[in-house]
């Protein structure tokens, strides 16, 4: 555990039960969030890194660049980790309890949300977030109510 004053938690991780909760097992071993992993590559082309979490930042190097596509990864990057931490803390202080896949379809929704709120040039790139996102608009690409975010379900 990271954090000495919360050891009356048992030290144990909440989301799996199985181990010592560390950075490390929680974003990258856990199996609650390996499940949420799953169903995020499921839906958007992504990899996780599989690696220990203080090895180097593991963002910086894969996702590194101005392109619209990298950005939207690193912003996915940092919606999995917050929706992960947020489902740890409900569990810890609240006692309530998601399913690995709404914690990874709210991860994406956000994301979603946020590549919907920028305005873009109708170009190649600009597409091509869209299809690998399966955004309806610029992609062109027909969706049914179960791919595509929670707002755009009530477009079906």
């Amino acid at each position: 555990m990271d954090k000495p004053w919360l050891s009356d938690l048992g030290g144990v991780c909440v989301l799996c039960g199985r181990a010592v909760e560390t950075h490390e097992h929680l974003f990258f071993r856990c199996s609650y969030s390996r499940r949420c992993i799953r169903v995020l590559k499921s839906i958007v082309r992504f990899s996780w890194p599989n690696r220990a979490w203080g090895e180097d930042i593991w963002a910086s190097k894969r996702y590194m660049g101005r392109h619209i596509v990298q950005a939207a990864y690193r912003a996915l990057l940092a919606a999995i980790v917050y929706h992960i931490w947020q489902e740890r803390n409900q569990r810890v202080f609240r006692h309530f309890t998601r399913p690995s896949s709404t914690i990874a379809r709210n991860a994406i929704d956000a994301i979603r949300q946020k590549i919907l709120s920028i305005e873009l040039l109708d170009s190649v790139s600009s597409r091509g977030l869209y299809r690998l996102w399966r955004i309806p608009g610029l992609s062109g690409i027909p969706l049914d109510a179960s791919d595509c975010c929670s707002s755009c379900t009530l477009l079906y």
